[in-house]
């Protein structure tokens, strides 16, 4: 178990096995700041570092990892629990590869190689390399297959104009 402390200055225990998503909060995004959201059996913001909790959720969590958001910023995510690579689309800003994690999209500056190599070290759900015939299909059919799975940061590309600190 992880010791963390809520905005509020109430602690409380995590299970760092349950973790599926680590990332530093940014001030327009996230209502209740804290300096941490972590994605597990359900959403927490802590006071905490984005590194240090990940530092201590790995103990418990030896398949987390540490990928690169699209504005460069890194997000942690249980490999195990991710299925990927998914495809982006071409000349996309800052993002080379997604994958899936917790039912929603994780965009990421790695490319379909990398993503899919840590996947699969970890005994994740490893899904063939994308490449480029995916996008020679019609748009309705990109339109279905992207429609079903939310971003974990729909404003993925947004550098924080107020970065908390």
């Amino acid at each position: 178990m992880i010791k963390l402390t809520r905005k509020s200055g109430n602690s409380f225990e995590l299970d760092g096995a349950t973790v599926l998503r680590i990332r530093k909060t940014r001030a327009y995004a996230d209502p209740v700041l804290g300096n941490t959201l972590i994605n597990a059996s359900q959403e927490f913001i802590v006071m905490e570092e984005a590194s240090a909790v990940a530092a201590s959720v790995e103990i418990e969590l030896p398949t987390l990892h540490a990928f690169t958001q699209p504005y460069g910023a890194p997000v942690w995510v249980d490999a195990r629990s991710a299925a990927g690579p998914m495809p982006v689309a071409p000349n996309a800003d800052g993002m080379n590869s997604a994958f899936d994690v917790g039912g929603k999209r994780q965009y990421v500056r790695e490319t379909h190689q990398q993503v899919r190599d840590v996947i699969q070290a970890a005994r994740g759900d490893v899904q063939p390399i994308p490449d480029d015939t995916f996008w020679s299909q019609s748009v309705e059919a990109i339109k279905n297959f992207l429609g079903d799975v939310e971003d974990w940061d729909p404003d993925r590309g947004v550098v924080d104009p107020a970065p908390s600190t």
